[in-house]
């Protein structure tokens, strides 16, 4: 089992942990395990922010790099080029990196990597906007990147809507950052409509935070698909995309507001774990194992 919630408040106050008893409807032990599925999740859709991340700032840096220079470096300082007429704020984050690189330099590669997440998809909506024919290049399995389509990122409704999973991505990135309970989510809205029409209601239970957690999934497969589909499809088979998908399910859910998630100090064999595998499975709690090729840990998912 976890820590106790008498203990357990003392540690991340009680408010805190109050917010999980109201929403989930939940006694106090059954609080402290969403608390910890809380954290869990957060820290394994990170892991898939990474590569969304690296896969979005190269494919853009990229792409204005060659625009800038005229195809002849992958590589350049290209918002020096554009500062007159990107943001002045986009401007502020380059100055920034380089202010605190001081007495260095830094190379166009460098203040790639320095830039936080929150710079890039304000590039992107740029782009879409002003260089527009570079976005097929830097988004090139997107459905308005592909040739012959009825709609293309020429259309200003179809690219405003396309950004938004871009936008709701970096809104992701920042309530990981600063530790918020994912589970909570606003409406989204669609504001392009008079009066603006709700896309998705906010969550207020179980089912619609899962349903909401869904549907960021979905959104988040369609603009990594967009960027590189061979990192789509790495990722769809990748062990802590396994482990996403688990921990956002019913299932995934169900342990951790049971306490299921601690593995039993005792440990088995692995012969045991053959003979025990649909027990095990159907209990949806680690088991510890031990026998003379060393220790370990199964996970059921």
């Amino acid at each position: 089992m976890h820590p106790p919630a008498s203990v357990f408040e003392q540690i991340v106050s009680k408010p805190r942990l109050d917010s999980y008893r109201n929403y989930w409807k939940v006694g106090a032990d059954e609080a402290v395990g969403l608390y910890m599925w809380n954290g869990e999740v957060c820290g394994e859709l990170a892991k898939l922010l990474s590569y969304f991340e690296v896969a979005l700032r190269n494919n853009i840096h990229r792409e204005l790099s060659l625009n800038t220079t005229g195809g002849v470096s992958a590589s350049s300082h290209w918002w020096d080029m554009l500062s007159s007429q990107l943001k002045s704020g986009t401007m502020d984050k380059v100055t920034e990196v380089r202010q605190k690189a001081r007495p260095i330099s830094p190379n166009a590669d460098e203040i790639v990597s320095r830039l936080s997440f929150g710079f890039w998809p304000n590039v992107l909506t740029w782009v879409a906007r002003h260089r527009t024919t570079l976005m097929p290049r830097i988004l090139p399995a997107h459905p308005l990147s592909q040739p012959g389509a009825s709609l293309n990122w020429t259309n200003a409704i179809a690219r405003r809507n396309a950004l938004t999973e871009f936008f709701e991505i970096k809104d992701l990135r920042n309530r990981i950052a600063h530790h918020e309970p994912l589970w909570k989510f606003a409406a989204v809205m669609d504001t392009s409509t008079s009066p603006a029409t709700v896309l998705a209601p906010a969550s207020v239970d179980e089912a619609s935070s899962l349903s909401r957690f869904s549907r960021l999934l979905q959104r988040y497969d369609l603009a990594v698909n967009a960027l590189s589909p061979d990192l789509f499809a790495h990722i769809r088979r990748s062990s802590w995309r396994v482990r996403v998908d688990y921990l956002l399910s019913k299932r995934g859910l169900s342990r951790y507001k049971n306490g299921a998630h601690v593995a039993e100090p005792s440990a088995i064999s692995t012969l045991a774990l053959r003979q025990q595998f649909a027990a095990v499975i159907r209990r949806n709690r680690p088991v510890r194992l031990l026998d003379h090729a060393g220790e370990g840990l199964f996970i059921p998912v």
